[in-house]
């Protein structure tokens, strides 16, 4: 999927549609070949930061993983081998900006690190000052800069409650 960067995210109904939140949810880094992206070596602490924030949402938001992996068309245009690792795009990161959400692939990490993709610098910004995702803190400033609205994420914990209610709900409709 390709989005120039900071467009409006449409891509899934709920958290990765714009239209679900008060502010602008933006894309950053949803490369796909033949179309050009920014190339510069990425600032000090950029991937290691991004890098954590990926495996912070795959362990803390499992629920929103997706499935089957995609395949960087920009390798394969290049002739290298993409990644087949489990999990390198199925995470999709909600970082919080200022006055705006920006949604990017797990994959973003692959394209910084390996194709010297070079992501706005909001988005730079904000990734360096994002709250550990699944945090009571990350949540917060979800909601704070969604204007105080709720917000379409749950946590992992709000998440199971929720599965747990309609699990119980259901087996309470098939008692005799």
């Amino acid at each position: 999927m390709h989005f120039q960067d900071l467009s409006l995210c449409e891509y899934h109904p709920g958290f990765l549609d714009a239209g679900s939140w008060s502010v602008p949810l933006r894309a950053a880094g949803w490369l796909e070949h033949p179309h050009a992206f920014p190339k510069a070596k990425a600032p000090a602490g950029f991937i290691s930061r991004l890098r954590t924030l990926l495996q912070l949402t795959q362990e803390s938001l499992p629920h929103y993983q997706f499935r089957g992996v995609h395949e960087c068309s920009v390798c394969v245009a290049e002739g290298n081998e993409p990644p087949s690792s489990p999990g390198w795009s199925q995470g999709n990161l909600l970082i919080p900006g200022d006055g705006e959400i920006f949604a990017a692939p797990g994959g973003v990490v692959h394209y910084v690190e390996d194709h010297r993709y070079a992501p706005p610098n909001r988005f730079v910004s904000a990734v360096l000052g994002c709250p550990d995702i699944g945090t009571d803190e990350y949540f917060t400033e979800l909601r704070r800069v969604n204007l105080g609205q709720t917000i379409p994420l749950q946590s992992k914990t709000e998440f199971d409650a929720m599965f747990r209610r309609q699990i119980e709900a259901t087996l309470k409709k098939r008692e005799p």
